[in-house]
């Protein structure tokens, strides 16, 4: 018999317990000066990135890049540069300064089949 009675306490108090929980109140807020990006906080990681050329012609020119855009001169260690356009016989002209951090966490730069990089001015330091 007791350990029926157990068993039933059990039940019962379980019941109680999830009827007594509250319901998840909602919480607005009504200032019309708040910014998510306040509120939200979050830090500048540096994550590496990988920019890819996919057009034909100026590295400078923005149109050629993926959505990354055209890398920066201050690029983030360990990112990677992709010269792979779909345009057959396409060439990337590197038109502008551009100088690779020398770190140890390496910058990549990798040009696929079917595609040039034309460097008019090589300077290697």
């Amino acid at each position: 018999m007791k350990s029926i009675f157990l068993a039933t306490a059990l039940v019962l108090s379980q019941s109680a317990f999830c009827q007594a929980v509250k319901p998840k109140v909602d919480i607005k807020n009504t200032d019309t000066s708040f910014s998510a990006q306040t509120t939200t906080p979050h830090k500048n990681l540096n994550l590496p990135v990988i920019y890819t050329f996919t057009g034909n012609g100026y590295w400078s020119d923005v149109n050629n890049w993926d959505a990354n855009g055209v890398p920066p001169v201050d690029i983030t260690p360990g990112s990677e540069i992709h010269i792979n356009s779909p345009i057959v016989g396409a060439k990337c002209v590197l038109d502008v300064p551009y100088d690779v951090p020398n770190t140890t966490n390496t910058i990549k730069l990798i040009v696929y089949t079917g595609n040039k990089l034309e460097v008019p001015d090589l300077l290697v330091r």
